[in-house]
């Protein structure tokens, strides 16, 4: 029922092309993995009304490289990581890694969002709780 409501939620809505991060090197723009096309990841995302930049790769994740992040160009950047060892100050400097990708469309806008929550990074039954937040960053409801 709660996945149906945020589904019904966001229908309509314009879907910000996003990219969902679930690791990369702290500090850099290395060694970044992403979401692919299928499995839970990609499932919240699509569920929360946005559109995966890697729809097409029928994977569950990949390694993304920054090359490909500029040539599919993401409105939203989501990083998404189980909350331990994530503090205000960290989650802060690990948002601001990306200021060295200016030309990509979520730096521009300031949408890129480091999110240490458990509901996103671990299935279970919380994973609507994790979908309605992700509808929150993708729709307005968070920053």
């Amino acid at each position: 029922r709660d996945l149906a409501a945020v589904r019904r939620s966001v229908a309509g809505l314009p879907r910000p092309r996003t990219v969902l991060i679930f690791g990369r090197e702290a500090g850099t723009l290395r060694g970044i993995y992403a979401s692919g096309g299928i499995g839970f990841m990609h499932d919240m995302l699509v569920a929360a009304g946005g559109e995966d930049i890697f729809a097409d790769i029928t994977r569950q994740n990949l390694q993304a490289t920054t090359e490909m992040l500029l040539a599919r160009a993401p409105d939203v950047i989501i990083e998404a990581y189980a909350s331990e060892g994530w503090t205000p100050e960290r989650v802060a400097r690990e948002r601001e890694v990306w200021r060295g990708l200016p030309s990509l469309p979520a730096v521009r806008s300031g949408r890129v969002r480091v999110l240490a929550d458990d509901r996103l990074s671990i299935p279970g039954p919380r994973v609507a709780e994790g979908v309605k937040l992700l509808a929150a960053v993708l729709h307005g409801g968070s920053k």
